[in-house]
């Protein structure tokens, strides 16, 4: 299969653990992913927190939509989870297992604030054309 996306995340346990297959190599999850062209993929090499797990990916998200390329994003966000976090959370094991494999280039996320925009003028011309036009059939 092409996949063919810019970003695939892979946040179950052990998805980029690779395991040997016989006749075969090293591979996992995510290499699956990536023999299927994703551009690149998040992914985790441990068993990991599900609460840590989620607080990082929101950060991450929050990275990517402000434009940050995407091993930034998830450096970022690592660094952030640590900063506001203290006692065991701070042990790598519960931050450090997310890692990215593939390209690093940002990703162009549309904004539909412009749209809106658009969308806004067009109804209201339509508006007022639509009342210029009943006002003349009177």
């Amino acid at each position: 299969m092409n996949f063919n996306s810019n970003l695939a995340i892979l946040t179950g346990c052990e998805t980029g653990k690779p395991v040997f297959q016989t006749g075969e190599y090293m591979i996992s999850l995510a290499h699956t992913f990536n023999f299927a062209r994703n551009g690149s993929i998040l992914t985790s090499l441990w068993k990991i927190d599900e609460k840590t797990s989620s607080e990082i990916l929101k950060l991450f998200y929050n990275n990517i939509k402000n434009g940050l390329p995407k091993d930034k994003a998830l450096h970022l966000a690592k660094l952030i989870f640590k900063k506001k976090n203290e006692g065991r959370l701070l042990t790598p094991c519960y931050w450090s297992g997310s890692i990215l494999m593939g390209n690093i280039a940002p990703i162009a996320l549309n904004s539909y604030k412009n749209l809106f925009i658009y969308t806004s003028i067009i109804v209201s011309i339509s508006l007022i054309l639509s009342i210029l036009i009943l006002k003349r059939k009177k």
